[in-house]
């Protein structure tokens, strides 16, 4: 019976990890040998790192939605620069076409000249939107990207700080199986 109350102590005390538990754990660690009090230690401190990492992940994940917001990258904002390169090239369409009309209509010389003059404003205006447009999608790609290689990275060490923590637990589980199997030998 003292065994079944040891056993059943030990296991409250492994699968609870919180501060709440610290006490017990202290005066299991003086109860069981060293080594499995430092790998419940261990696993503590992974579980805790976790536990970090996943804050840390979300922090960094609503600093990237606040940087979308500061920058004004938006699916309407992205929508609208595809518009205005979209408009560019209807307005430079249009005016290479007035251009055309222009060489054709050279028997009016005076009409030609001023459509010719309209052209130009045309060209200009369409190479300016252009180009702002252009500018506008750069920085919005660039800032995409940016937050895409941060969730990456963000993502990696989630990965890593899991990985650590399963072989944490795994390490764990051995010595707490390995300090079960050396308890029936200490009763005898």
């Amino acid at each position: 019976k003292g065994k079944k109350g040891k056993k059943k102590k030990k296991g409250g005390g492994a699968g609870a990890a919180g501060p709440s538990q610290e006490p017990e754990a202290a005066v299991e660690g003086a109860e069981a040998p060293s080594e499995g009090a430092e790998v419940l230690s261990e696993a503590a401190a992974a579980e805790a790192a976790k536990k970090a990492e996943e804050e840390k992940m979300m922090r960094l994940l609503e600093k990237c939605h606040e940087e979308r917001i500061r920058l004004g990258i938006t699916a309407e904002s992205q929508a609208a620069a595809s518009a205005e390169v979209a408009e560019a090239a209807r307005l430079d369409a249009a005016a290479d076409e007035a251009e055309e009309e222009a060489d054709a209509d050279e028997e009016e010389e005076a009409a030609a000249e001023a459509a010719l003059a309209e052209v130009e404003v045309a060209r200009a205006e369409a190479r300016a939107a252009r180009a702002e447009a252009n500018a506008a999608l750069d920085k919005a790609q660039a800032a995409l990207e940016g937050i895409e290689t941060a969730l990456e990275e963000a993502a990696a060490a989630a990965d890593a700080r899991r990985a650590a923590a399963a072989a944490s637990r795994a390490r764990a589980a051995a010595a707490r199986r390995a300090a079960d199997a050396a308890e029936p030998h200490r009763d005898a």
